[in-house]
C-alpha cells in the first residue's frame, strides 16, 4: 500500500455515485488533493470536493491538463459528447479510463484518435462500501507500469483484475448486474424467515451477514463453492433438504441462463 502523502494527481469527471466513490477510496490511500474534480453540475462537485479536500476544476480542460490519469465517471450517453470535448486537450501521456457500460475503447479511439491510451473498466456498486470488483481492458497503447496504476487507483474501492476486452460482456453479467441478483437472493432469504416466524428487521440482517460471509470464505478459502457447500451439509440434515429443492426447482440453471441472457443483452446494447 502506498503512502497517503503521496500524489498520483488523478481527474475525475463525473460526481455521482461512482466517482464519488473513487475519490473517497482514493482518498483513503493517496493524499485527498491529489484528486481534480469536474462535473456539469458545479454544485455538486463543490460539495464533494470541499468535504473530501479534493480540487474542484472549472473546467474539463483545466482537469485533462492536470491529471496524467482521467477517470470519466459518465454514463453511456455522455461519453462520446465528452471525449469531443477533451480531445485536443489529451496529452501523449495521459491515461484515459471509462467506465461507460457497453462503449468499447475501439468507439472512444474513433474520437480520440488511435494514439490515445485508453482503459475500459467496468465497476460494480459494492464499490461504495469499498468492496467492490472492477475488471480492466486496456487499448494498444497503454503499458504494463500504465495499467498498473490504474489498477491501483480501483483497488481503492476493493478488487481489480484485467481481463480482455472480448469478455467484458461475461463480467458486465457476472459482476456489473450481479449485484442485483444477491440482492434478489437476500430478499428470497429474509422472506422465507419472515415466513417461518422471523421479524423483518432480523430475518434480513441474518440473510444479508450470511452472504457476506460466505463470499468472504469463498474468496479467502482454496476450496471450491461446491466443496465449502459440503461441509455445511450433513446427511439427512436440514441443509441438504433446502439444496434439494432449490436444484429440483432449476436454482443453478435459472443463475447461469440470466448472466447469459445479461451478457447476450450487454453485447447488443454495445453494438447498438
Amino acid at each position: 500500500m502506498k503512502a497517503r502523502n503521496e500524489l498520483l494527481s488523478i481527474g475525475i469527471v463525473g460526481t455521482g455515485n461512482m466517482g464519488t466513490a473513487l475519490a473517497g477510496g482514493i482518498a483513503r490511500r493517496y493524499a485527498p488533493e491529489s484528486i481534480s474534480l469536474f462535473d456539469i453540475d458545479a454544485d455538486k462537485a463543490h460539495r464533494l470536493a470541499e468535504a473530501g479536500g479534493h480540487r474542484l476544476c472549472e473546467s474539463l480542460k483545466i482537469l485533462v491538463d492536470n491529471s496524467p490519469i482521467v477517470v470519466l465517471a459518465v454514463k453511456p450517453d455522455r461519453i462520446i459528447p465528452v471525449l469531443e470535448e477533451i480531445h485536443k486537450s489529451i496529452r501523449p501521456d495521459t491515461v484515459l479510463v471509462s467506465i461507460a457500460a457497453g462503449v468499447a475503447i475501439g468507439t472512444m479511439l474513433r474520437i480520440t484518435g488511435p494514439s490515445a491510451k485508453i482503459v475500459r473498466a467496468m465497476p460494480n456498486t459494492p464499490a461504495l462500501t469499498g468492496e467492490g470488483v472492477t475488471a480492466l481492458s486496456g487499448s494498444g497503447r497503454i503499458t504494463a507500469e500504465e495499467m498498473e496504476r490504474v489498477v491501483s487507483v480501483f483497488q481503492c474501492v476493493g478488487r481489480a483484475i484485467e481481463v480482455p476486452e472480448r469478455l467484458m460482456d461475461a463480467v458486465t453479467a457476472v459482476s456489473g448486474s450481479g449485484p442485483a441478483y444477491v440482492f434478489t437472493f437476500i430478499q428470497a432469504m429474509a422472506d422465507g424467515g419472515v415466513k417461518m416466524g422471523l421479524p423483518r428487521d432480523k430475518a434480513l440482517l441474518l440473510a444479508a451477514q450470511t452472504v457476506l460471509g460466505s463470499a468472504k470464505l469463498v474468496l479467502e478459502s482454496s476450496e471450491d463453492p461446491i466443496t465449502l457447500r459440503g461441509r455445511v451439509t450433513s446427511p439427512g440434515g436440514t441443509t441438504i433438504d433446502a439444496v434439494h429443492v432449490l436444484e429440483r426447482a432449476g436454482f443453478s440453471g435459472i443463475v447461469i441462463d440470466a448472466v447469459e441472457s445479461a451478457a447476450v443483452k450487454s453485447k447488443k446494447l454495445g453494438e447498438g
